[in-house]
């Protein structure tokens, strides 16, 4: 089960008592040299570089300050979003990480007269940085828990087990043996959703994906109290909502997409969706006719938005129903795993490693830096441990923001492949981004078979030229539409001579209605563009096919799946599947490509050579969208 909560404990390694009582006795002089270790960052950006570890003075206690030695602290996706500056939280910066905590209260402000020394209390407000074995916070920010409430359990308090909480009572007023289905169940929310409805008498349909360890994470769920638990797959085949149980009034979504939109077939008439987190990057997807034929309600939660509105007799009531469940046993913490503080970098690391999803989250490079993605050169030099490269070798990079724009560079051995000296350059320098997108998207997202058809929008782009070349060596027709404005003849001509087998501007697609027998109807898209050009292909494409959305489509909501449910919606981003891929799965990859760009089979995009001193021009004419260029700009070093 890989998703779970990861804590760091400020345990006696890092904090001693002995020197707690060594500064006590002077916790009250105003400069008490008192030290707090803790984790900072000056900038937004990956929190492996702008994170850092401080030794820091704790400030003066003020008449409405407590003085905390923490416990433990939980590192959740929100604190990873909001150091990456993508979490809609204003943050002042330098800042201190952590939204929530617990730990014993060692001093109190002159004004606080409801806490003492030893007092077990949770961070109830957020941004109030939790990631420090000693830290001043305001009272007002502080919530007291009983002593024999567990550490981990009181950490992670005011997150999961209150969003969860929130969800099940605001939305629907659910009864013993009602049914709530949600996706996610594996997660840290979703378990405590498990746990509160088996403590209500409520039932649930838990949805996860599949995975190796299937067996052991439905039987984990089970034993937490799960009515069901289906993988994404066997959903689309379940029978237990025609008799065995009542339809659920309430679905709770922290995925989006499809699965979102999954959840809403089985929804009763009148339901409710709740959507509290999008883990696909993918917008929620509801029918028309889930509106107009069921009257659904399809509605957000926000656990920060719900603490800023609600009484504060309304927190404190949630908090004690909650702790209260936690005492009995009927709600348990999350799978998580104990980290000593000063290994945050690999808690970090193992925070931003992906679990399943494909992320829309770019890396951002750290600046200064040097430009340029792909590339080709010579090796001239390898260091002592290096054994598989040569000097003299020809490499390309398959790792991104290295840095190409350059005469010569240092890399690291696993981010290059050695490839054939026979490759042209052009070839070679544009060979690990547009090429490879196409081989992974012709692959990977439909069984296909020499005779079908492929149809795709921006034909003219470096991706949409290779999409044409690898269908033509592999046996596979092409449809290709393009822009009315982007210099048509010359495209056509350059299309067709690459095997294009059809292309047409958008206004000529349109008006196709039949195909003959010498062109079956397309079952695979690309969709770079959106639009009229998506329209386009959803009409065209034949039933139960698949459409693919990349390059400036990316970022596009599918609403329009609801016109062709029979359709399979999907997102391809190359760093994604980079991320995933084994070295071997890579190397198999570039070496077909490369095999192909060998034998003349596979040319490179039309492109235009410049030295590196002319790089203003390249970057005044290369246009935003690549799916509207003429031609491609590359850097050749072996000019004179």
């Amino acid at each position: 089960m890989k998703i779970m909560t990861i804590l760091y404990k400020a345990s006696l390694n890092i904090l001693k008592p002995k020197q707690f009582s060594y500064h006590v006795p002077i916790w009250n002089q105003q400069h008490r040299n008192l030290m707090s270790r803790q984790l900072v960052y000056n900038e937004f950006g990956d929190p492996l570089h702008v994170v850092k570890y401080r030794e820091c003075e704790v400030p003066p206690l003020g008449k409405q300050d407590v003085l905390v030695r923490m416990l433990a602290a939980p590192v959740n996706p929100a604190d990873i979003n909001t150091i990456q500056g993508k979490y809609p939280v204003k943050v002042s910066l330098p800042s201190i990480p952590g939204n929530e905590g617990v730990g014993l209260v060692e001093q109190v402000g002159s004004e606080v007269k409801d806490l003492n020394k030893g007092n077990k209390v949770i961070l109830t407000t957020s941004l109030q940085g939790t990631w420090r074995d000693v830290g001043v916070f305001p009272r007002s920010s502080l919530t007291v828990v009983p002593d024999t409430l567990g550490d981990v359990e009181a950490a992670t308090l005011t997150v999961n087990p209150c969003t969860a909480f929130r969800m099940l009572c605001d939305f629907v007023c659910l009864k013993k043996d009602d049914v709530v289905i949600q996706n996610g169940g594996n997660s840290a929310c979703g378990q405590n959703v498990i746990q509160i409805c088996k403590s209500w008498g409520v039932k649930t349909v838990n949805i996860v994906r599949n995975r190796p360890e299937i067996n052991d994470l439905k039987a984990y769920l089970t034993s937490l109290g799960a009515t069901y638990v289906f993988t994404e797959e066997e959903l689309r085949s379940i029978q237990i909502f025609k008799g065995e149980v009542k339809k659920p009034l309430l679905a709770l979504n922290c995925v989006g997409g499809k699965s979102g939109a999954q959840l809403l077939r089985y929804m009763d008439h009148g339901g409710t969706m709740v959507t509290y987190g999008g883990m696909s990057r993918e917008p929620v997807i509801a029918p028309t006719s889930a509106f107009i034929f069921k009257d659904m309600s399809c509605r957000g939660f926000w656990m920060t938005a719900w603490n800023k509105k609600a009484s504060s007799e309304a927190r404190e009531q949630m908090l004690g129903e909650i702790i209260k469940l936690m005492l009995s046993k009927e709600l348990k913490a999350p799978i998580h795993k104990l980290t000593k503080f000063k290994d945050y970098p690999e808690v970090l690391k193992n925070s931003l490693a992906p679990q399943g999803f494909a992320g829309r989250y770019r890396k951002l490079p750290k600046l200064p830096t040097v430009p340029g993605d792909e590339g080709v050169g010579n090796v001239v030099e390898i260091g002592s441990h290096v054994c598989t490269v040569e000097p003299g070798e020809r490499v390309v990079l398959t790792s991104r923001m290295l840095g190409t724009w350059r005469y010569y560079g240092i890399y690291n051995e696993r981010d290059v492949h050695v490839i054939s000296p026979k490759l042209e350059l052009p070839e070679a320098c544009m060979l690990t981004i547009a090429p490879c997108m196409a081989y992974r998207m012709i692959r990977d997202f439909s069984r296909l078979k020499p005779g079908d058809t492929i149809i795709q929008n921006a034909a003219n782009s470096p991706c949409g030229q290779s999409v044409v070349q690898l269908c033509k060596s592999w046996g596979l027709q092409t449809i290709n539409i393009v822009a009315n404005h982007c210099g048509y003849d010359a495209v056509k001509k350059n299309l067709m001579s690459l095997g294009a087998t059809a292309v047409y501007t958008i206004d000529e697609a349109e008006t196709i209605s039949t195909f003959n027998t010498s062109l079956t109807r397309p079952v695979l898209a690309f969709n770079c563009l959106g639009g009229r050009f998506e329209d386009i292909m959803l009409k065209l494409l034949e039933r139960d096919g698949t459409i693919v959305y990349y390059g400036c489509a990316y970022d596009l909501p599918m609403v329009k799946s609801c016109l062709r449910p029979d359709l399979s919606f999907n997102i391809f981003h190359l760093a994604d599947w980079n991320s995933r891929a084994t070295p071997i799965e890579i190397d198999v990859m570039m070496n077909n490509i490369v095999n192909l760009m060998v034998t003349g089979e596979f040319k490179a995009p039309i492109y235009q050579a410049l030295e590196l001193k002319n790089f203003v021009h390249a970057l005044r004419h290369t246009v935003h969208c690549e799916a509207f260029s003429t031609v491609n700009y590359v850097f050749d070093f072996t000019m004179p």
